[in-house]
């Protein structure tokens, strides 16, 4: 399926998608990564339904896929610490159940390990080794300087080193 263009004048293009095309591209990433901040199968679902709600609800409008990609990653993020917030936070299910390992697989000791830093950390590793990001377009999603993305790389390494 095709997104949809709106022309707003003469000289920009904008896009605007439906759900059903975002899902369809970006679900299973931003899905991931809610996966990994929440540490809940149920809590990630819930928070990908809400930013696509808001999508829709909002008829919220992008420059090109790139803005589209980057927004919806933020829009995960913001979701995912409102749920960090939450009270109903307390009641979470075991991280092998959350991502779908067993204690046997061997990607359970990394998502174990990822699971316990901070969430800063936990995302920019997130998106630099999960998604192919580069440290330059990190930065800009995150709004953070290209010197504090290095360092939060660096430093989640070096946390994961520990644990591991």
């Amino acid at each position: 399926m095709l997104p949809s263009v709106v022309l707003l004048s003469d000289v920009k293009v904008r896009y605007r998608m439906n759900v059903e095309y975002i899902v369809e591209n970006y679900g299973n990433m931003l899905y991931k990564l809610a996966a990994a901040q929440l540490n809940n199968k149920s809590d990630a679902y819930d928070a990908l339904q809400d930013v696509m709600l808001k999508i829709h609800a909002e008829k919220t409008e992008w420059k090109d896929e790139t803005h589209l990609k980057a927004w919806l990653i933020r829009a995960v993020i913001n979701k995912c610490r409102d749920y960090n917030k939450s009270r109903w936070n307390k009641k979470t299910v075991a991280l092998d159940t959350a991502f779908g390992l067993s204690r046997t697989d061997p990607d359970f000791e990394l998502q174990n390990a990822l699971a316990k830093l901070p969430e800063k950390l936990k995302v920019t590793l997130y998106l630099h080794y999960y998604e192919g990001y580069k440290v330059n377009e990190i930065a800009k999603m995150l709004k953070v300087g290209e010197s504090g993305i290095k360092k939060r790389l660096v430093k989640g390494r070096e946390m994961l080193k520990s644990y591991l």
